[in-house]
């Protein structure tokens, strides 16, 4: 087994940042020691789950693993978090909190925004056909699923720069290229009063959009509160995209690191919600998240003590091999594909079809018109460890006409 001190590599913000995914030190971790008492010296210690068989034991039993105490590795159990979003909340306040926005992520509300997705994919693709390279992450990657949930949230389009600027202030507050805050709290900080500035102006004039419906929303017969709004929308303006671009970004990585899928993708286009479905599991953008156990619980023979965290790493747990074949390896006909990408139980991600449909929708336009592409650089990853993915992506292309 690697020694000790490689371990502080999972969390370290520095390394993602220079190499991605430490999916070596992870492997050692699933195979030689899956529950994993992990003490780092600026964290909590946490019971850190690495196969995918646990971790989905653990989302599946809610009533024993909660979330509000501590939710991310990077802060300490009971921590004064200024937000209380779905991730923060445990049943029944999750499951009324819930119910109250899964109207708009229903199958038959993601269908009626399709026509829309197509549309923003074959103009920024068509505009991507002019020049012969660019930056993929901020110049294709990162635009529909940003414009998209603007559009969702009632946004005007001259304030997506402000809210893609929120995100890289709270997802990557360690990262001084794009972070505008001293930190991530102070991200959080003016991501939520920009939030409340959106909420209020739809409480007074509601329209026909995301952020009226939780704005104006009830529970228990009583308006939802001021910092749950907010929350909502944060988590929503934030996740709701970020994650969406990066594993766009990092499936493009993908393709172009591997030509051979590629070209199967492009000789056989039923192959499309496979593929989409094996870059959300290669890339993972969500790594983990944390869960405290209520009661004193067992995994694979060791005791973990009510009060304990427990880290669930669905990025490890994407590259089980017990549970996937060629575990490492980009297949983009990978058939079954259990992935836990969006996460697994009642807390899995609930915008995870509008993920889908909007990758879906790019790769669709995007794939039958390369004609050639290839690295024109080196690939460059946000220094997060939570959130993250690629920052840049300098590409050399040639695109067909439509």
């Amino acid at each position: 087994m690697k020694k000790n001190h490689d371990y502080n590599l999972i969390f370290d913000a520095e390394y993602w940042g220079r190499h991605g995914a430490p999916h070596d030190i992870l492997t050692t971790l699933r195979n030689e020691n899956p529950v994993f008492h992990y003490r780092h010296p600026k964290y909590q210690p946490v019971w850190l789950l690495t196969k995918r068989r646990d971790i989905e034991y653990v989302g599946k039993h809610p009533e024993r693993f909660l979330n509000a105490p501590r939710t991310v590795f990077h802060n300490d159990q009971g921590f004064a978090s200024p937000l209380k979003g779905l991730p923060h909340m445990d049943a029944p306040e999750h499951t009324k909190h819930r119910r109250a926005m899964q109207g708009w992520f229903t199958p038959r509300a993601i269908r009626a925004l399709e026509q829309r997705m197509q549309e923003i994919a074959r103009d920024i693709v068509d505009e991507m056909a002019k020049g012969e390279s660019c930056d993929f992450c901020s110049e294709v990657g990162a635009r529909l699923p940003l414009k998209m949930i603007c559009e969702l949230l009632g946004i005007p389009e001259k304030q997506e720069p402000v809210v893609w600027q929120l995100t890289q202030d709270v997802f990557s507050a360690s990262d001084p290229e794009v972070a505008a805050s001293k930190d991530i709290q102070d991200g959080i900080r003016k991501a939520m009063t920009f939030c409340r500035s959106l909420a209020e102006a739809r409480q007074q004039q509601p329209t026909d959009d995301f952020a009226s419906t939780i704005a104006n929303a009830e529970i228990d017969g009583e308006q939802m509160g001021v910092r749950e709004i907010a929350s909502h929308l944060m988590i929503m303006i934030s996740a709701g995209h970020d994650t969406t671009a990066g594993a766009i970004n990092g499936g493009m990585l993908a393709l172009i690191r591997h030509p051979r899928q590629l070209a199967k993708l492009q000789w056989n286009p039923g192959l499309m919600e496979s593929a989409i479905n094996e870059m959300l599991r290669y890339v993972t953008p969500t790594t983990n998240f944390v869960r405290t156990t209520v009661v004193d619980s067992e995994i694979r023979g060791t005791r973990i003590a009510a009060g304990e965290d427990v880290c669930i790493h669905f990025c490890a747990a994407n590259r089980d091999e017990e549970e996937f074949e060629r575990s490492q390896d980009f297949l983009v006909d990978r058939s079954p594909n259990r992935h836990l990408a969006f996460g697994v139980g009642p807390h899995a991600c609930i915008g995870q079809l509008l993920a889908r449909i909007e990758m879906k929708a790019l790769f669709n336009e995007l794939v039958p018109r390369l004609a050639a592409i290839r690295l024109d650089g080196e690939e460059e990853y946000f220094r997060a460890h939570w959130v993250t993915g690629l920052k840049h992506l300098p590409v050399q292309y040639r695109i067909t006409p439509s």
